[in-house]
């Protein structure tokens, strides 16, 4: 089969993608959070370090001469938000998780993650040397009974999860996490990349509880703090090692400075307003619930957090609903396979602060005109 038969054959199965350029439309399903890449604080900052510096890139891979005072502060800062001792940035979060996978699996262990993790957890694993086992979503029993069945076969072994689930917009168990945790001795590797800033400091915040020894936070840097990047917060040991090892690491050039400058202050800007932004982003997120099921569409009942997946099934029927939309002058991607499962396709509404009311009303009058 040559190319173009192949992508004959993903349109006949209404899976083919391609890319927008969004103008004049209102964007409705961003992952800026908390408006922080429009945030004129954050931009006045960026522009004020850059002239400072006298700098854009870094000019090399961190472990040649890309790793910079600005590079190491960021590091501190995020390590500070996530109460753990070091941290570790890349320059994007897919980067991060193929990364910190393939550095920290080798033939003797084991990845235990949740059937719904993110793709680059997916491909991270696939890329270390170590046994993987899927348990259902936020089946922690399942995780215990494949725990049971296998621990005993591997040195290491690692449970991971997204913490805020990036298509369902769910939480993970994190306590019966921690518990299954400390029974078979494992490490907990969190991937906190729609947790950061959203639903507080992040799902430890959340429940009130402080990472322990055993725990790894991955996130990014291109969700609620509104930059570009990714990280890995754990102990001194750990992180040196991930130094040592991630090739997408050790083999990328240091994140640019403009992102690194716009993560500080808005990092600053999170610390200092956390539950202020939270209880924002919910009070939101109640709004928009109201619309989606006024206008007879089917979520889920309630949301903690500012993901709310429009469940419509069809492929061609969620991709039929975007382009209505688009004639409205809002976008709302449709998710489809190989996203979410086939014929589970949903339209990804998404709260953010960069919301006005005029928005809202916006958004409430183009659902109430349309049939499913």
């Amino acid at each position: 089969m040559n190319f173009e038969e192949e992508l004959n054959y993903i349109k006949s199965r209404k899976l083919y993608r391609k890319r927008y350029v969004v103008e004049n439309k209102r964007v409705f399903c961003s992952n800026d959070y908390l408006g922080m890449s429009k945030n004129e604080e954050v931009i006045d900052f960026v522009i004020n370090q850059i002239r400072q510096a006298n700098t854009i890139g870094s000019g090399a891979s961190s472990l040649v001469s890309g790793y910079t005072e600005y590079h190491e502060n960021l590091e501190y800062l995020l390590s500070e938000l996530k109460s753990m001792e070091d941290c570790i940035v890349f320059p994007s979060g897919y980067s991060t998780n193929i990364g910190l996978f393939q550095a920290l699996g080798d033939e003797k262990d084991a990845f235990y993650s949740d059937e719904l993790n993110h793709a680059s957890i997916i491909d991270g694993i696939r890329l270390s040397k170590a046994s993987k086992y899927i348990y259902k979503h936020n089946d922690t029993n399942h995780l215990f009974e494949l725990l049971k069945s296998s621990r005993h076969k591997h040195k290491r072994a690692y449970i991971v999860s997204d913490s805020v689930f990036s298509m369902e917009g769910d939480l993970a168990r994190l306590e019966e996490l921690i518990n299954i945790s400390k029974k078979f001795n494992a490490y907990i590797i969190l991937d906190e990349a729609h947790a950061t800033g959203t639903i507080g400091k992040g799902i430890y915040d959340f429940y009130g509880l402080l990472p322990e020894e055993n725990t790894i936070i991955m996130g990014t840097l291109s969700k609620a703090i509104g930059s570009q990047g990714g990280f890995v917060c754990a102990n001194k040991i750990i992180i040196d090692y991930i130094v040592n090892k991630a090739r997408s690491y050790i083999f990328s050039t240091a994140l640019g400075l403009p992102m690194v400058f716009a993560s500080i202050k808005a990092i600053e800007l999170i610390k200092n307003n956390v539950n202020f932004y939270k209880e924002e982003l919910q009070e939101q997120t109640k709004q928009l619930l109201y619309i989606i099921k006024e206008c007879n569409f089917y979520t889920k009942d309630d949301f903690i957090t500012p993901i709310i997946p429009i469940k419509i099934g069809e492929e061609d029927k969620a991709l039929e609903l975007r382009n209505k939309l688009l004639e409205k002058d809002i976008f709302i991607q449709a998710i489809r396979y190989p996203t979410v499962p086939k014929d589970k396709a949903i339209l990804r509404l998404t709260s953010s602060l960069s919301y006005s009311k005029e928005d809202l009303e916006m958004l409430y009058e183009a659902f109430k005109s349309l049939k499913i």
